[in-house]
């Protein structure tokens, strides 16, 4: 039952964050709360990415994995009925997390697999195609903004996948996978061009999504560091800035006109993942985790003692908020979660880990 209920919501929550923009979303006003300014717990350490993987627990890398598996052609989510855009691929990262926590070969082979299919819908420019299913082609209308933030959630997800392989001593030893990944840098490059010049377009766009900004920042600089592209890792970085710009004394990311409880757990989620691929020397490094620290610190607030995630005030996920396809959008618990379990491994504040465990227990 856990599974199940597991894989609905992780798929669910997955298509309400990355395809919205094709179609219209109601975006009600909401009514700020006061709460005081946050406190940082501070962090025992850093984690590289493969670290902070080892040390969450081996069934939610597992399941996260599950709720992400391809078809025969390595289609993921909705390209699985039929290519519909490369956003749809982002299952890519928690596979490369199972692959290397668990040495799992399956893992590894579907990795590989959605790599190379994503890329055979690259067009020449970077860009991918977008064949919008008969269902949607009357109600969807993908504006240049809309294709170009597609591609940003599909290298944040392939930026990280990559890196997560790179660190990994078992990968190195898979030599035909490792060549047929390594085969298609030219193309990671092409497309990495392609975003570069669509910088400005992703900040004026993404502007008042801070959790948005976070996947930005994940894809040029993850990507970035993959290619040793030091311009895309400063473009990375500049990402990092607008998102921690929108964080108020509080705590949490002014989402649109205020705070979102759910929004927020995607967000930390995001950034902490950011934070691990981040290199050493990186000046922003502990500024970010600050940040994100005081960020996890008020998302406490948002949970019940029951493990309910309260939308009370959201902005933008509650009862009779925004909607996705007709229906209305659902708390993240999956990404309040991992933000969490962040938190208390960085920290070593077990009231981290109570609290996602309750959270889990909530939503199981």
């Amino acid at each position: 039952m856990f599974r199940s209920n597991f894989t609905i919501i992780m798929k669910l929550v997955f298509l309400i964050l990355v395809f919205c923009p094709f179609f219209s979303c109601k975006n009600p006003e909401k009514t700020l709360i006061d709460a005081p300014v946050c406190t940082i717990d501070a962090n025992q350490r850093f984690y590289t990415q493969d670290e902070m993987t080892a040390a969450f627990r081996n069934d939610i890398i597992e399941k996260l994995a599950t709720s992400n598996q391809t078809d025969a052609s390595g289609a993921l989510d909705r390209n699985k009925t039929a290519y519909f855009h490369v956003r749809f691929q982002m299952g890519i990262s928690p596979l490369a997390d199972y692959a290397v926590d668990a040495q799992n070969s399956t893992a590894l082979e579907m990795v590989v697999r959605a790599i190379e299919y994503s890329f055979k819908y690259q067009m020449a420019d970077g860009d991918f195609q977008l064949i919008i299913p008969p269902d949607l082609v009357n109600t969807a209308i993908a504006t240049e903004g809309d294709k170009v933030s597609g591609i940003a959630f599909f290298y944040s997800a392939l930026g990280a996948g990559l890196l997560a392989l790179q660190e990994n001593s078992g990968y190195q030893a898979q030599l035909a996978s490792k060549q047929r990944i390594e085969i298609l840098i030219s193309q990671y490059q092409l497309t990495l061009n392609f975003l570069k010049s669509k910088a400005t377009l992703l900040k004026q766009i993404d502007a008042d999504a801070p959790n948005r900004l976070f996947f930005d920042a994940l894809a040029f600089y993850s990507m970035g560091k993959y290619l040793n592209d030091r311009d895309a890792m400063n473009i990375g970085t500049d990402f990092v800035h607008l998102a921690l710009a929108k964080k108020m004394p509080e705590g949490y990311f002014l989402e649109g006109t205020g705070y979102d409880s759910s929004y927020q757990g995607v967000g930390i989620a995001i950034g902490f993942r950011l934070l691990s691929v981040l290199k050493s020397d990186e000046p922003i490094r502990q500024i970010l985790y600050n940040n994100l620290a005081c960020a996890t610190r008020w998302e406490l607030t948002r949970i019940k003692p029951t493990g309910e995630i309260s939308t009370q005030g959201n902005s933008r996920v509650y009862a009779g908020g925004e909607t996705f396809l007709g229906k209305e959008k659902q708390v993240a618990y999956s990404s309040v979660i991992v933000a969490l379990w962040n938190m208390y491994y960085y920290s070593g504040k077990e009231e981290y880990n109570d609290v996602a465990n309750m959270v889990l227990a909530f939503y199981r």
